[in-house]
């Protein structure tokens, strides 16, 4: 064991998300969880802004890890009796170490830090600053933290920049990508989507939030389909609904490709879903490194994009050419015509990202990594450095 792993054996460790359910941060730091509780010995906890139990609170069951639920709502006149419900659970836990996770858990435990009481507290960074600006209430908050871990360099550049903190409190650790086996074929996905055979098959793994873009892939998705094609492509949408599905099958409707489209909501079998897909989408506005694109290229499936940073930085620079501005239909309409028109660079893509990920995003490297940060943290908050 190293001398990392010694100094987080037997700490309590809780783990605060916005809620119960699954998205890219909370896939991160569970994976980060399991890892402290199963190979360093820590006591881990997770703890999530909303009461309602979803997909990671059922694995934290199936994993042993003990979760807790918070009433919580960030809405103005429920904003102060939510947070003094967040603080006690906090504090009730009676944390050594608290790792946060997004915005609003951010700043929950940042403002609430002198009283949960937590030797250590780590800021974790998943976007390039997404509802964060500098106004005072943020730069106080900023302040807190031992340390921040950003898992995008303009996620780490955005905290710099805004609230003016100490570079060397400031860690890049790219996510970490551990796939699970398939459980279900590609013949039996595209049977239960009703695809019929022959028609190339592109997908989006997110959950369908505003935060996303699926609008500007869907009216792309308009001028794929209007290409002459023996199969007409049909786009996969897979995700939890997160308020926007509505909108955006309204949209399908009015584009006239409600026949081109699926959205088949949250799965559990991401690797099986990957495996189904001819051409991986994502659009989007604002990401750290998002999941769901480094997934893709784990699974060897071709990318196509938004160009911001984040995504730019998952894909390195050959990835780099198939992405299109931000918003902009017609161009990401073209690079995906273009890869779904030539099989023999859609598979040198696949296999170029496959090699990035197992190069620059293995779960192995961002576990330790993160605990060496965190174990380094403590032991300076601790004075024993």
């Amino acid at each position: 064991m190293t001398s990392s792993q010694e100094m987080l054996r037997g700490k309590k460790v809780v783990f605060v998300f916005g809620s119960l359910d699954l998205g890219g941060s909370e896939r991160r730091g569970l994976l980060l969880a399991e890892y402290l509780q199963a190979q360093v010995g820590a006591a881990v906890q997770v703890v999530g802004l909303n009461r309602t139990p979803g997909k990671l609170s059922a694995l934290c069951d199936g994993l042993g890890i003990p979760w807790r639920g918070v009433s919580f709502h960030w809405g103005l006149r429920r904003r102060i009796p939510s947070f003094l419900r967040a603080v006690l659970a906090l504090r009730a836990a009676a944390p050594d170490i608290v790792l946060s996770y997004t915005r609003v858990p951010n700043l929950v435990c940042a403002w609430g830090a002198r009283w949960i009481g937590a030797k250590l507290l780590i800021w974790n960074q998943a976007d390039e600053g997404l509802l964060l600006n500098g106004s005072l209430p943020f730069r106080l908050a900023a302040c807190v933290p031992h340390c921040f871990i950003s898992n995008s360099t303009r996620g780490r550049d955005f905290l710099l920049e805004t609230y003016g903190i100490a570079a060397e409190r400031v860690h890049l650790v790219h996510n970490g990508i551990a796939l699970p086996a398939a459980r279900t074929s590609r013949d039996q996905w595209l049977r239960e989507w009703e695809i019929p055979p022959g028609a190339p098959v592109v997908g989006m793994v997110a959950n369908l939030s505003v935060y996303k873009d699926h609008e500007t892939l869907l009216k792309a998705w308009a001028r794929v389909v209007s290409s002459a094609w023996e199969h007409p492509p049909v786009l996969v949408l897979a995700g939890r609904g997160d308020g926007a599905e509505q909108g955006l099958q309204k949209l399908a409707a009015e584009l006239g490709i409600t026949a081109q489209v699926r959205f088949v909501g949250p799965v559990d079998d991401v690797a099986g879903v990957l495996q189904a897909l001819d051409l991986f989408a994502y659009s989007s506005r604002s990401e750290g490194v998002p999941n769901g694109v480094l997934e893709a290229m784990a699974s060897e499936v071709a990318v196509v994009g938004t160009d911001i940073p984040g995504i730019r930085e998952a894909v390195g620079p050959e990835g780099g050419l198939r992405l299109a501005p931000v918003a902009d239909s017609g161009k990401l309409a073209e690079l995906i015509v273009e890869l779904l028109r030539d099989e023999v660079k859609r598979r040198q893509l696949g296999a170029a990202l496959r090699q990035r990920a197992e190069q620059s995003f293995s779960l192995e490297k961002m576990c330790r990594r993160s605990t060496d940060i965190i174990a380094g943290a403590l032991a300076e908050s601790l004075g024993e450095k």
